[in-house]
């Protein structure tokens, strides 16, 4: 089964997308509050609605938003650039991305990758990041088959 090419973000996709931030969202929280040991201070609600504006206004020459599947979303993605301060010159950024529980083993993840690692490459970055929880081994997986490797970890602490 041929994998959808990918589209811009439109307005009718903000049940699906807006659902996939919010379970996305619920994770992340959850996982940061069982290492904090304390519950968020943010809306969920809200979390969602701001990153999906976010999502729906990232079009500057520095960001790059793609969807998989035309009828409906199967996956999303975006990617960035940036100074690095540290290094200092350009470097790529995967923000974010998703793929539909049912989409997922089916090519999704990696036409998501792709698009988004031969954005940053058109973009001239010397270099590409991705900031991932630990306990997403699924995602750990896809982004070292596609080049990325471990180099640091973020730890956090109570």
């Amino acid at each position: 089964m041929p994998v959808p090419s990918l589209r811009e973000l439109r307005g009718e996709d903000a049940p699906t997308i807006q659902s996939w931030l919010h379970t996305y969202l619920a994770e992340h929280l959850a996982w940061w509050q069982q290492v904090y040991g304390a519950p968020p201070e943010s809306d969920l609600s809200e979390l969602v609605q701001r990153n999906w504006q976010e999502l729906m206004e990232a079009g500057s020459p520095r960001q790059w938003v793609r969807v998989i599947g035309e009828a409906k979303p199967q996956g999303i993605v975006l990617a960035e650039t940036r100074q690095d301060r540290y290094m200092g010159f350009e470097v790529g950024v995967l923000s974010w991305i998703y793929v539909e529980p049912g989409a997922r083993g089916q090519g999704v993840a990696a036409a998501l990758m792709t698009g988004a690692n031969e954005w940053m490459a058109a973009q001239g970055v010397r270099g590409k990041e991705v900031f991932v929880t630990a306990q997403n081994v699924a995602a750990v997986r896809l982004y070292q088959r596609h080049g990325y490797q471990i180099c640091d970890h973020r730890m956090l602490g109570r």
